[in-house]
């Protein structure tokens, strides 16, 4: 009888707190998400401002360093 009062009262608390487990699970799932897209939005940004710049760099250097090569013969 004390068995069956522990599981009827741990289900009637479970159905009870249920939305707020749910709440709190949802929120820290939203928070990750919303780190995460932050965290990528950065990285993509820098990736599509900085990538043509160092692509340019590297073309300007390897012009200059064949042009030296070029001079030594």
């Amino acid at each position: 009888m004390t068995r069956t009062l522990a599981i009827v009262l741990l289900i009637i608390v479970g159905i009870y707190c249920l939305p707020s487990v749910l709440t709190i699970l949802a929120t820290v799932f939203a928070v990750a998400v919303g780190i995460f897209g932050a965290i990528l939005g950065v990285a993509v940004s820098l990736a599509v401002t900085l990538l043509p710049i160092i692509i340019v760099g590297y073309l300007i250097w390897w012009l200059v360093r064949d042009n030296r090569r070029n001079r030594q013969y």
